[in-house]
């Protein structure tokens, strides 16, 4: 039996695309991607909140990550603020993925809205079984809103050689630095 109804094709479709996605970041480098919205004034944008993740897992991670947006940040002449007084509102979406014999990969995909708009978390599974030797990954995404639009997005990934807390904890602030290091600094 087919089903040819105009709302399975559109579901089909995504699936494609996310299937097609997911094995291009199984592919791709860990450099991070990093876009920032040219018709912002920066230098008037002095307050930020950090917000919980979307998909909170471990609070420990999520602490450890918050705090280092807000140091990175803070590095960058903002100060933090309440929610309600804050000019920009960050969020941010951590996911770990395995990779075996650069053939396998296990990915936690995820989009998200932040700010007062709400949020949507979307999640999905890809894996390809092949291969012995297993290399994890922590992924990290940061996007920052102002007034309900996204004016920086960051994206990447560290390689996680040992899986000790100080160890992931130390790849997790590199990555944040990484991530925030083309933001721009306030005098």
């Amino acid at each position: 039996m087919q089903i040819n109804h105009p709302t399975f094709t559109v579901f089909k479709h995504a699936a494609y695309t996310i299937l097609f996605c997911v094995a291009l970041a199984g592919c791709a480098s860990n450099k991070p991607e990093i876009n920032i919205s040219e018709s912002h004034n920066f230098a008037a944008l002095n307050t930020f909140y950090v917000t919980p993740p979307l998909n909170a897992i471990n609070e420990v991670i999520e602490n450890q990550v918050a705090n280092a947006i807000t140091r990175t940040l803070q590095s960058k002449g903002l100060t933090p603020s309440s929610e309600e007084d804050a000019d920009i509102i960050v969020g941010f979406f951590p996911s770990t993925a395995s990779k075996e014999n650069g053939t396998r990969v296990n990915l936690g995909l995820g989009t998200g809205i932040f700010g007062r708009s709400g949020g949507l978390s979307l999640g999905s599974i890809f894996s390809l079984p092949v291969g012995e030797q297993v290399t994890q990954y922590q992924n990290l995404q940061i996007d920052m809103v102002h007034n309900n639009e996204f004016i920086y997005s960051a994206a990447g990934s560290a390689e996680l050689e040992s899986k000790d807390s100080i160890s992931v904890q130390q790849k997790l602030e590199q990555l944040v630095e990484a991530l925030l290091t083309a933001y721009p600094t306030n005098s």
